[in-house]
């Protein structure tokens, strides 16, 4: 090859990709509006349903002052690794800590900058999920993960260390 691409990829552009690409930017920006309410409906849903769950708490604004795509909520007692891979066997798939952490190396703080940024309490910042949506997020989506939590967190708080 040529060593096109900054020695990444030579050889052809990548048109397959190109056209995917902008093809998913015209869907997207296609009644954009009107999806970012839709996401912001499914995000104050999901905040005021899961507030209803004993030991969680929303982290960041509730308003549409947040991204309307992502929701961080805490567990208190519960390791969010062990809530993670619980969730990914129902088929939930949800991120820990927050977007911006990076893999902690020796030497350096546990948990994630930004939520020690926003003051999350010591004992939160090992036990915060990320949610997120898209415009092909359901109500029905938000309701099963709620429900899923709903089981698990009671049997997970057994097994916690004090």
């Amino acid at each position: 090859g040529g060593g096109q691409q900054r020695e990444l990829r030579s050889g052809t552009e990548n048109v397959p990709g190109i056209a995917g690409l902008g093809e998913a930017v015209k869907e997207i920006y296609t009644d954009f509006n009107e999806k970012i309410d839709r996401l912001y409906g499914l995000r104050e849903y999901f905040i005021e349903e899961i507030g209803r769950i004993e030991g969680t708490s929303v982290n960041g604004p509730r308003s549409r002052e947040g991204a309307p795509h992502i929701v961080s909520v805490s567990f208190e007692g519960i390791r969010s690794e062990v809530l993670l891979h619980s969730l990914e066997d129902r088929g939930i798939y949800v991120s820990s800590g927050s977007a911006c952490s990076s893999n902690n190396h020796a030497g350096k703080q546990k948990g994630s900058k930004t939520l020690r940024n926003i003051h999350l309490k010591e004992n939160l910042l090992d036990s915060t999920l990320r949610f997120s949506f898209s415009v092909h997020t359901t109500e029905e989506e938000i309701d099963y993960a709620l429900e899923v939590l709903g089981e698990l967190l009671p049997v997970l708080k057994k097994y916690t260390r004090h």
